[in-house]
């Protein structure tokens, strides 16, 4: 099997006229991805390639812009079929780029019957072997919220939650594979289950999977709207052994009034209560965090709200993001924050979050924490920290781990004994 990079997005190929799937994007979209792939190798279509798009950002578009231009540069002979947010909003313009021979729904992207109406059917002689270390599970599609500047509502439609039956299967699948880990994910995994009963809401799902499955010791949350968090998910995010002590939230912002303008559902003063509470009761948490940097209208006053709130929240693992306006939402109408007041912002937060993580990270010297071995020498713990070995493990093992040192915030130590 070969490997081909295009700016970070890995393309996992047979052969360099055979299958190919790219994918952009979020977890879901790899989620996705890893479907697509693999039932692209059970029918044994080849000669075309598979393109997962997103368009969360004007710049995820820009790279998959550039990225159909150099796949067909290479060979002007590729068929490639799109699916995924991107094309879903603005099939018109992606259908008429060289190349380009199909597009597939969100809606369908899932059923296998749409790619066989483009591929050549051929035997693959054997599905090509990967680690099994982490899997990820989707358990609904879709968001009700509306966001001012969030285009996902709009490409993946509302809510949609798969049925606990449908989910088990999968989640024994992976089990099945191999996968020691198992990360729930979606668009926006706290409306899970409105849509299908009061009662079976995140926490339902989490217990019925633990419920079932004894032999998943390992099972994770994706991003978690603080305006949902309740009770009952907080009693399990504290309680519940299996469930990893790591808490990635999408907070956005540390300033109110910006919250408001995107029409966030939480304030700062909820996101520091609830991980205080969190922290209170499992102290082995860390949390991670979605921020937007200049968001429309965001003054310096408040950008240094959300530098507070890293520290006064504990948010030590960061995705950050600059503003992106995307069409017809409403924040793209709003007065915008200059270019180079953004890469400021944006290069001292992550400064600062950099700090953060050092502190955090420094804190872990001298204790043995477990980790999950991610290749023979890299890992994560359970808080998802990234850990390095000086002994070789063995991928997808689950070790007891000595940290030593702190070099580029990653911890360096030693197995101590597997598990």
């Amino acid at each position: 099997m070969n490997y081909l990079h295009f700016h970070g997005i890995l393309i996992f190929t047979e052969d360099m006229n055979s299958i190919n799937v790219v994918n952009f994007g979020c977890r879901l979209n790899a989620c996705e991805s890893d479907l697509i792939k693999g039932f692209v190798y059970e029918l044994g279509i080849v000669d075309f390639t598979v393109i997962n798009t997103c368009a969360v950002t004007t710049e995820a578009e820009r790279k998959l812009r550039q990225t159909i231009r150099k796949l067909y540069g290479k060979n002007p002979d590729i068929k490639i079929i799109l699916t995924g947010c991107a094309s879903e909003l603005n099939p018109d313009y992606y259908i008429k780029m060289d190349g380009v021979v199909g597009i597939i729904s969100n809606k369908t992207k899932l059923s296998k019957s749409e790619y066989l109406k483009y591929a050549i059917q051929r035997k693959i002689s054997s599905v090509p072997l990967r680690p099994k270390v982490r899997g990820f599970l989707q358990i609904q599609n879709g968001c009700d919220q509306k966001c001012t500047y969030c285009i996902v509502r709009l490409t993946r439609g509302n809510n949609v939650s798969f049925h606990e039956d449908e989910i088990l299967q999968q989640a024994k699948l992976l089990l099945t594979k191999g996968y020691k880990e198992i990360i729930l994910t979606g668009v926006n995994i706290t409306s899970y289950g409105r849509d299908l009963d009061a009662h079976k809401k995140l926490p339902f799902i989490v217990r019925y999977l633990l419920k079932n499955l004894p032999e998943l010791t390992r099972l994770g949350l994706s991003s978690l709207d603080p305006a949902d968090i309740d009770d009952d998910l907080l009693k399990i995010i504290v309680s519940e052994e299996k469930l990893l002590p790591h808490i990635h939230e999408s907070v956005q912002s540390g300033d109110d009034l910006i919250l408001k303008r995107m029409m966030r559902r939480h304030t700062r003063t909820q996101v520091i209560e609830l991980n205080e509470k969190i922290l209170c009761a499992r102290p082995d948490v860390i949390f991670g965090a979605d921020i937007i940097v200049g968001f429309p209208t965001e003054t310096e006053e408040m950008f240094s709200n959300t530098k507070t709130l890293l520290r006064e929240a504990k948010l030590s693992l960061l995705h950050i993001f600059p503003f992106s306006p995307r069409p017809k939402t409403a924040a793209s109408l709003m007065p915008r924050v200059e270019k180079k007041i953004i890469a400021k912002r944006i290069s001292e937060l992550k400064q600062l979050a950099d700090d953060i993580l050092t502190q955090k990270l420094t804190e872990q010297i001298g204790a043995n924490v477990i980790i999950l071995a991610e290749d023979h020498f890299n890992a994560k713990t359970n808080s998802f920290l990234p850990a390095k070995s000086l002994d070789t493990l063995v991928t997808g093992r689950e070790y007891l781990f000595h940290c030593e040192s702190i070099e580029k915030n990653v911890i360096i130590g030693y197995p101590v004994k597997e598990i």
